[in-house]
């Protein structure tokens, strides 16, 4: 598990034009990190048409992340025709056969509801399972499910455990944890974690800080700007009330 993370960390300071370069040189996963990045709109502007052919890509040169996230996309309708009928068994397969990836995306569905049956046991035990073996996405859609259930202090490890393994949704998700509870310097540490990780909403939430604070009302704005151009509507609100 540990070289799957360093290969996780390592790829994730990787430029998006870097990452273009060696997935055209037939590195799978860059297609699928670049792909994610597409699909989230991290650091890039979102483009899910373009992220479901790169998890094809990745899928077709036997990775497995690729397969769980095209079929994820497949469940969901991102960028090609929605079929969870055909998506769901994909994911159910590769989970079983030890994919942390599609345990996670198998684990969100279930527990949004989008693409299959709602079902919050079955999803905890696959997102639980699925961040046990390193899935920083898993732990990270976990902690809101453990603050749902009053678990404040495990809700804080898992998004904490998802910042710490590259994905920016944790840090973003302590930022605000640390906000409502006016630990602003925490706060502002994570939510620059996630803009630093391409999360509209980290940007955003640390030009809100500093611009109640008076700090760095320049600071602030360009902040809030970033959160904008990453898709963060209340951003984007937020800088034409500045004007």
């Amino acid at each position: 598990m540990a070289t799957m993370i360093v290969a996780v960390v390592m790829l994730a300071a990787f430029s998006a034009v870097e990452l273009e370069r060696s997935c055209g040189a037939g590195k799978a996963a860059a297609c699928e990190e670049l792909g994610n990045r597409l699909q989230e709109g991290l650091g890039v502007r979102r483009d899910e048409a373009r992220a479901a052919q790169l998890f094809r890509k990745a899928c077709r040169a036997k990775s497995a992340d690729g397969c769980a996230d095209d079929a994820r996309s497949l469940a969901l309708g991102e960028g090609q025709p929605a079929d969870p009928r055909v998506a769901l068994p994909r994911l159910e397969k590769l989970c079983k056969q030890g994919s942390a990836r599609a345990c996670a995306n198998l684990g969100d569905l279930f527990s949004r509801g989008l693409g299959a049956p709602q079902d919050s046991v079955r999803a905890e035990a696959l997102l639980a399972d699925a961040c046990d073996k390193g899935s920083a996405r898993a732990c990270s859609r976990l902690a809101p499910l453990a603050f749902q259930n009053g678990e404040l202090d495990r809700a804080e490890q898992l998004a904490l455990h998802a910042c710490d393994l590259g994905d920016p949704s944790g840090c973003s998700y302590l930022g605000d944890t640390y906000a409502r509870s006016n630990d602003t310097v925490r706060a502002i540490l994570f939510f620059r974690r996630a803009c630093e990780g391409g999360f509209a909403h980290g940007c955003a939430g640390q030009g809100y800080l500093l611009l109640n604070s008076g700090a760095d009302p320049k600071k602030a704005r360009e902040l809030l700007q970033a959160g904008c151009a990453g898709g963060d509507e209340n951003a984007c609100h937020a800088v034409r009330d500045l004007k």
